[in-house]
């Protein structure tokens, strides 16, 4: 990654934008200071991001172009093939790279080369005079970026907080629910708790038929009662 950033310095001398204006923390074109960080190509016409340099991978600065190995959906490929007759690359196909957002032509995709930008080929060039470039961490100016990673107990307590809402979250709803059916068995009628009726003197039950006693009665289906 450094040499990758030392090159890209090298053959543009750049520390903030492309096109010498300067945008959040960076600086004008061509000043005098070093590319610390990770820098990230836009659209100079609508800002949308195209790149940045981990995807680095060469450039030609006599044809103002560099070669990225990946891009974001953001930037779109023509399915139709193109034959240049530039100086310097006459015969060579490529495919216009433009921008998703406002359709900006910002480069090539190079399918056949010259020797002189063989350098770039099957790579997504940018065209440098197209895109605006900015370099992380240049708001804070010349304090360096802290490298502090948070302990595991960071995370741990985070992980911690989170089930411990979930756990609250869950006793409320309970809560609720048996609120619910508190009041719902509020509601419901009162069971008949009244004593029953005695028997009857001598303790003998009556039949709920016909208010026999099938103690003293029994019946013949063929005759009569009898005794």
């Amino acid at each position: 990654m450094d040499r990758l950033r030392g090159e890209y310095q090298e053959n543009y001398g750049m520390g903030a934008e492309s096109n010498g204006n300067s945008v959040g923390g960076g600086r004008d074109a061509g000043a005098d200071d070093a590319i610390d960080g990770p820098v990230i190509f836009s659209c100079s016409k609508c800002r949308t991001i195209l790149g940045d340099t981990f995807a680095y991978v060469a450039s030609i600065p006599e044809r103002n172009y560099f070669g990225l190995q990946a891009v974001p959906e953001s930037v779109v490929c023509s399915p139709k093939c193109k034959t240049s007759s530039e100086r310097g690359e006459e015969g060579s196909m490529f495919h216009e790279l433009s921008c998703g957002e406002c359709h900006q032509i910002v480069g090539r995709k190079y399918l056949t080369t010259t020797r002189d930008i063989d350098l770039i080929r099957g790579t997504f060039a940018l065209d440098i005079q197209k895109v605006i470039t900015y370099e992380l961490g240049k708001c804070l100016g010349n304090k360096p970026a802290s490298t502090d990673v948070p302990p595991p107990e960071f995370y741990t307590s985070i992980a911690f907080h989170d089930d411990l809402g979930m756990v609250k979250s869950n006793v409320t709803a309970i809560a609720a629910k048996l609120q619910k059916l508190e009041q719902i068995i509020m509601r419901l009628p009162q069971a008949n708790t009244s004593p029953r009726s005695a028997p009857p003197p001598g303790g003998r039950k009556r039949s709920s038929a016909h208010g026999l006693n099938p103690e003293i009665y029994h019946v013949d289906s063929s005759k009569r009662f009898t005794r």
